[in-house]
């Protein structure tokens, strides 16, 4: 099998694609989750080189190689519990990259906080941070400067909270820094001009008390030029314009979508762009000068509005574009004279594929695939979906349906996004969704109040709302299947993890008539212990945060539980969580399993899976969970429960 495309002026080399799965049903479930062929791929500035980063299930790899012809130069791999974590050229000749380890039982890697640096030979290594308790991140590269780059150190306070931030200017060669800026407020991400200067500090006085500081080229001292607790309003800067003045960040609104835009040194703002619907997602920046080309958001349809659409660079990239329709185009790096880009063409059956640009010939060259197993023709498509809720407000979200499938009465699975104030499902290639769709089911995905990507307003209209509206929204969703003839009522399953896991036990609490089955992974079922267990808890900030989006009225927490009210669950229930999670500790899958045990409940004896966290990282271990859920989920809604109907 070939793809080719030639549109609008673009050449795209001929891909060769071997494929042995002749159907979505042939793919097997390891095959969904193993790990990417590539994480990361950039050209070196001169366009020589190409760096990459290769995972396994033991460790991640920067290989660097040759662009002529492929030869691999140097390697940064690590035989001990390091890995690399990302990686950035700072020289034609020279890599920076960021580390990560394992530590204790838990297998997924952390951040290591250490920076390293390495010729394209793999050689003249030399390393910066990490020690002390100290994390240290790759701030930036410098504008016509090879020798320096810009790193931020966090050091953490006592109470697990923002605690400091120091820039310095860290040289490539002998690893050597000196300290450019501190930070005015707690737990502060820097932005910086292109030539390294800390423009503009972003952190947290404290729980809602967003604050934004401000320095001048010529400034000695941080001036504060935004407060939340003063305005109401959070703003979130992006980056630093050209200008090396103003800055882009979005705000939040009183009602909708938040906005970008154009502040000053003294805090005035302007506003570059708003959809009616979605917050502004992403940025798209010209390649040389770094200035602002177009506005992404992606709540909903994913589109891009171009603020600078006569610049050469957005005039490729809409062409570039046109070329992979139906697919998302996406900038990656370039060589310093601009001639020569990676970017990154993906969609929602795609995982993605990294091509390389020449601007003077206008060809567009296949470079590799992020997961060349996975056959885009065999995946299936998200749709857009919006419905209304019983009070009346416009809940939106997506539908995948199995490839080739009528999309009429069908097995279903309602798939609630974690979080659930800020995350949010959008468009893209997830390996669960096409899992479930390839084995035949319909998978729904509601964006319900409380969910991100749609202002502050709707983010807090779910406060305080587990098991109340939030949950309605849910149920409202799967109604609306039902009565669009999508799903068949007596074959639907509720399943998510962290949040989506709470919503999938609460759900058969709340309608135990309307789902035959619920799978929790790595989920929260008692709300009583949520300021006492878990990392959340343990700072100052995360037990504000929990006063305010969930109260501390027991018996109202109680109520929310779905572990204390387990009698009502009439669906069968399987359930798994890591050994080692934080986040959700095991113990609530543990009293969840118990507590449905001593109701008499169907319950399938639950996964706690050593060395795991909040979410499975090993392939083996995924490949088991999945295996298990497939298993229970044809039992219940599937072919098998589909023959055991009709026998009755």
């Amino acid at each position: 099998m070939q793809r080719w495309m030639c549109t609008l002026g673009f050449v795209v080399a001929a891909i060769p694609m071997s494929v042995s799965a002749k159907s979505p049903a042939d793919i097997s479930i390891g095959d969904f989750w193993k790990q990417s062929e590539f994480v990361n791929i950039q050209i070196s500035p001169d366009g020589k080189y190409f760096g990459a980063i290769v995972p396994d299930d033991e460790t991640r790899t920067l290989v660097i190689f040759q662009r002529e012809d492929r030869k691999v130069t140097g390697v940064a791999r690590f035989t001990d519990k390091r890995q690399v974590g990302s990686f950035a050229w700072v020289s034609p000749t020279r890599v920076s990259f960021t580390m990560n380890e394992r530590s204790g039982r838990l297998v997924a890697p952390q951040g290591r906080g250490e920076v390293l640096f390495m010729d394209v030979n793999g050689k003249d290594r030399a390393a910066y941070g990490g020690g002390g308790g100290r994390g240290s991140l790759l701030s930036s590269t410098l504008r016509d400067e090879t020798d320096y780059v810009m790193v931020t150190d966090y050091v953490p306070s006592q109470r697990g909270e923002g605690g400091e931030q120091v820039l310095y200017r860290v040289n490539v060669k002998t690893a050597k820094a000196q300290r450019k800026a501190f930070s005015p407020v707690r737990g502060s991400s820097f932005l910086l001009t292109r030539e390294g200067q800390a423009r503009v500090a972003s952190g947290e006085g404290g729980f809602e008390q967003n604050e934004i500081w401000y320095r001048g080229e010529k400034d000695e001292e941080w001036r504060k030029i935004f407060s939340q607790v003063e305005t109401g309003r959070t703003m979130s800067p992006w980056f630093v314009d050209p200008d090396g003045v103003h800055f882009y960040a979005t705000v939040s609104e009183k009602t909708g979508p938040d906005g970008l835009y154009k502040v000053d040194a003294n805090g005035s703002m302007s506003l570059v762009a708003r959809d009616e619907i979605s917050n502004p997602s992403a940025s798209v920046r010209a390649v040389d000068t770094g200035a602002l080309l177009a506005v992404e958001f992606d709540a909903t349809v994913p589109r891009r509005q171009y603020i600078n659409a006569e610049h050469r660079d957005a005039k490729i990239l809409a062409r570039l574009e046109n070329s992979f329709p139906g697919q998302w185009v996406s900038i990656v790096n370039s060589t310093d004279d601009s001639n020569t880009w990676v970017f990154l063409v993906s969609s929602d059956r795609n995982p993605g594929e990294f091509y390389v640009y020449d601007r003077e010939s206008g060809k567009a060259t296949y470079l590799a695939a992020v997961r060349e197993w996975i056959d885009p023709d065999l995946m299936s498509p998200m749709k857009p979906i919006q419905y209304q809720a019983r009070d009346g407000r416009t809940i939106h979200g997506w539908l995948t349906l199995p490839k080739d499938s009528d999309g009429k009465n069908l097995p279903m699975i309602v798939n609630p996004h974690g979080g659930p104030f800020g995350p949010y499902d959008s468009w893209g290639y997830q390996p669960e969704v096409q899992m479930f769709a390839s084995r035949g089911y319909a998978v729904l995905q509601p964006n319900f109040r409380g969910s991100g990507g749609f202002g502050t307003e709707f983010t807090e209209s779910g406060y305080r709302q587990w098991g109340g509206t939030m949950q309605d929204d849910l149920t409202d969703a799967t109604q609306w299947a039902i009565e669009q003839g999508i799903a068949d009522k007596q074959r639907i399953c509720i399943s998510g993890g962290s949040y989506g896991a709470y919503a999938a036990l609460m759900g058969v609490v709340k309608e135990p008539d309307l789902y035959q089955c619920a799978m929790g992974f790595v989920g929260v079922y008692d709300m009583t212990v949520m300021d006492s267990r878990g990392d959340v808890s343990e700072s100052d900030s995360g037990q504000a945060f929990l006063r305010k989006v969930l109260g501390n009225d027991d018996s109202a927490l109680a109520l929310a539980s779905p572990n204390k009210q387990a009698s009502k669950i009439k669906a069968a229930v399987f359930l798994a969580a890591g050994k080692e999670d934080r986040r959700a500790p095991p113990v609530h899958t543990e009293r969840m399993f118990e507590s449905l045990k001593a109701a008499g409940s169907q319950v399938e004896k639950p996964i706690i899976q050593k060395g795991e966290g909040h979410g499975f990282y090993k392939t083996e271990h995924n490949v088991n969970l999945y295996t298990k859920m497939m298993t229970f989920f044809d039992q219940h809604i599937g072919p098998k429960a589909a023959v055991s109907q009709v026998a009755k």
